[in-house]
């Protein structure tokens, strides 16, 4: 009596190849479950695109010396809606040290703000005031270890779910702060 067969294999192969079937099946049931998680968790997160740099306001009828400011900038890349409440510095490795920024309210968005995808906020930190802001936040924050103070600076956004947004400073503000760091350190 011969075996029946299907292309060649008899039963007891087919059943082996059956098998594996199970083992596929829960490997691709796995994948599909860390993939969700996945998604579900970067999801959950706020997304924003920000940066911190020195700019020169200059508009029409602009005369020298042009007015010079510290602009904070977010942009919300993420699905979910933002609430910034408030903007500052952190510095240090091992002594950190925190600042809150004030700001211009005319040339600013207000605070708190809530911003939905693609919508963007800034506020504007004179430069040409008075004082100056740059000799004061060195003195401040970054003397009498400006160097590694520098090198740990972060500009940072405030959420109001407690998530912090942190950047570096542009080079161009970093290179300012430098200068008045050892200009602070020449007067003392």
């Amino acid at each position: 009596m011969s075996v029946p067969s299907l292309f060649g294999i008899d039963k007891q192969q087919w059943e082996l190849i059956n098998s594996f079937a199970n083992w596929f099946s829960a490997a691709g049931a796995f994948s599909a479950a860390v993939v969700a998680l996945y998604l579900a968790n970067r999801a959950g997160k706020p997304s924003a695109r920000v940066t911190v740099g020195h700019r020169i306001l200059i508009g029409e009828g602009s005369k020298k010396p042009y007015p010079e400011l510290i602009m904070f900038k977010i942009v919300n890349t993420g699905d979910r809606p933002i609430h910034i409440n408030q903007i500052g510095w952190k510095t240090g490795l091992l002594k950190k040290r925190f600042a809150v920024q004030m700001h211009d309210a005319t040339q600013s968005s207000p605070l708190p703000v809530e911003l939905s995808l693609g919508q963007e906020a800034s506020w504007m930190v004179p430069l040409n005031a008075s004082e100056l802001w740059l000799e004061i936040f060195s003195r401040s924050l970054l003397v009498p270890h400006y160097r590694v103070a520098l090198w740990t600076l972060q500009g940072q956004f405030f959420t109001s779910i407690g998530h912090i947004f942190k950047v570096r400073p542009e080079e161009n503000l970093l290179s300012q702060l430098r200068v008045a760091c050892k200009k602070v350190l020449a007067g003392k």
